[in-house]
């Protein structure tokens, strides 16, 4: 049997025997697992078992109460949508804290009352899942789990012999550009090679149409903070970038979803939005996008563009992956058809250069990277100088196209080594897409298994990945997950496939007959 974890510390589980929180009556006609659910919820609620306390595991607890192992997982999860409980990968179940008990004695002096309602506050604005792309970013330096879960870069790809190179050979001429203060727009000789590498994909812009960011996240707050006021509309495709729905609704502004698949935005769907409401913006990614992977056709970019100059309602384009395609040609952006100024172009460096550089970059009308401008330098008045010219003269010495691609070669083989390996180890009812670019799989379970489920069971094999509800504003996405293959290397990605294979085949042993029959029942819908 395969060893896991044997070197790593354990975290402590609650110390007194269960038996002293469980006491199972089977004679009586209320089911085990309600008991179990019963049980531990009053010992949560009161404070006999507190807050960061680490359950024992399914498998034990079962063992422990003699009960099957589906009893104990029924009433861990209905622990779980009362929020008293949590699984997070690699420290296992763990006790929520009972906000209830907040004006308790107990907690009289601890902290003001004030912070615990702020926090609630911004939890709502942002959704239940508020706190997932920080999660992301913090499980990539736990080295116990394999994490399919962040969109990051491949580590042995961040160019560091590239950036020493320009950082030794330029950097003692250009102390000022690199090392001083900067223009809120940018560094002009960045704003000029991004405009010309723009017009070599058929965008027909010059540098006062850029503008540099620190990140795409900051383009998207600062477009929503000009253009949307509390209550106003934005159209986003379902599913969709999760930190766009959060900077939406930060902001205070309701967040409409149009279906989309394999082609994209159901730009037909669209119409009648548009002709029954009044939405102040368009936020698509048509490119590649994340999560699905798919690429918005020609016929319904045209479309696209036709209803945004039609309704005269503007159109943000986010096209962080385009440039890391795998087949075919190099796909133009939406922004390359633009003839009447209606897109608002955003794209970064992160996923092909470094995320730590910290350089994203706007395109659109001169006038509205004016005004960008203005609202940019209350939040951000220097965007990182020593970034910015380091990008600079990788463009400026044509160093970028080789790097492009080195990137696409590795990935296409990382896509194509994913792709196996889930047909190798998992069973063949899950849906995977095989996208063209990009660094992600977007998978479908059958219908009698969610995704936080199997991220539950798969917590226990030290493996993670992002579950599909985030992604989408209509409630959806019990039965869709993400993988980003991009930064594990191959080794890590076999083992991390298989692992989620392996926890696949224990939930799915589970299942009855009837659950079988069900699923049998369901409409396979295509995947993109």
């Amino acid at each position: 049997m395969r060893q896991r974890g044997a070197h790593h510390q354990p975290l402590p589980i609650f110390t007194t025997s269960t038996r002293s929180y469980i006491q199972l009556e089977r004679s009586s006609g209320v089911p085990l697992y309600r008991q179990i659910y019963q049980s531990l919820r009053d010992a949560i609620v009161s404070g006999e078992l507190a807050e960061g306390l680490r359950l024992p595991t399914e498998r034990s607890l079962a063992r422990e109460l003699g009960v099957n192992r589906t009893t104990v997982m029924n009433a861990y999860n209905e622990l779980a949508s009362e929020g008293l409980i949590e699984g997070h990968v690699g420290r296992g179940t763990l006790v929520k804290r009972n906000y209830a008990r907040m004006e308790d004695d107990a907690f009289e002096h601890e902290t003001p009352p004030w912070l615990f309602g702020l926090a609630s506050g911004e939890e709502l604005a942002l959704g239940t899942d508020a706190h997932v792309l920080s999660e992301l970013t913090a499980m990539g330096e736990r080295k116990e789990v394999i994490s399919l879960a962040q969109a990051a870069p491949a580590p042995e790809l961040l160019p560091a012999e590239l950036i020493r190179t320009v950082m030794e050979e330029g950097l003692s001429g250009e102390r000022q550009s690199a090392l001083g203060y900067c223009p809120v727009e940018g560094l002009q000789s960045l704003r000029r090679g991004i405009a010309a590498h723009m017009r070599k994909r058929g965008v027909p812009v010059d540098l006062q149409h850029i503008l540099i960011l620190s990140g795409s996240t900051q383009g998207i707050g600062l477009i929503s903070r000009l253009l949307l006021s509390p209550g106003d509309e934005v159209v986003v495709e379902v599913p969709t970038y999760l930190g766009a729905i959060q900077a939406f609704r930060a902001l205070g502004a309701r967040v409409i979803g149009v279906p989309a698949d394999s082609e994209g935005m159901r730009v037909d769907l669209l119409e009648s939005i548009l002709a029954r409401r009044s939405p102040r913006l368009i936020y698509t990614l048509p490119t590649f996008q994340n999560p699905t992977g798919a690429v918005m056709s020609p016929e319904r970019r045209r479309r696209l563009l036709l209803l945004a100059r039609r309704y005269q309602i503007p159109v943000l384009e986010d096209d962080p992956y385009s440039e890391i395609y795998f087949e075919g040609p190099e796909p133009q952006p939406l922004k390359a058809q633009d003839r009447h100024g209606h897109v608002l172009y955003l794209s970064t460096f992160s996923k092909t250069l470094a995320p730590g550089l910290r350089v994203a970059w706007m395109a659109g009308p001169e006038q509205m990277i004016e005004r960008l401008s203005l609202h940019k330098q209350v939040f951000d008045l220097n965007t990182n100088a020593l970034g910015q010219w380091a990008v600079s003269e990788i463009l400026r010495r044509d160093l970028f196209t080789g790097h492009l691609e080195e990137l696409r070669q590795h990935y296409k083989r990382k896509r194509d080594l994913s792709l196996q390996a889930i047909q190798d180890y998992w069973p063949p009812e899950i849906r995977v897409n095989r996208p063209k670019g990009g660094f992600h799989l977007w998978c479908r379970l059958p219908g009698d298994i969610r995704s936080r489920m199997l991220l539950r069971e798969a917590a226990q094999e030290y493996v993670a990945f992002v579950i599909g509800e985030p992604f989408h504003v209509d409630g959806g996405g019990q039965h869709s997950f993400r993988l980003s293959f991009a930064p594990l290397r191959d080794e890590l990605l076999i083992e991390g496939i298989r692992r989620i294979g392996d926890a696949l085949q224990r939930i799915i042993a589970r299942r009855t007959p009837r659950e079988a029959l069900e699923d049998a029942r369901i409409e396979r819908l295509p995947m993109v």
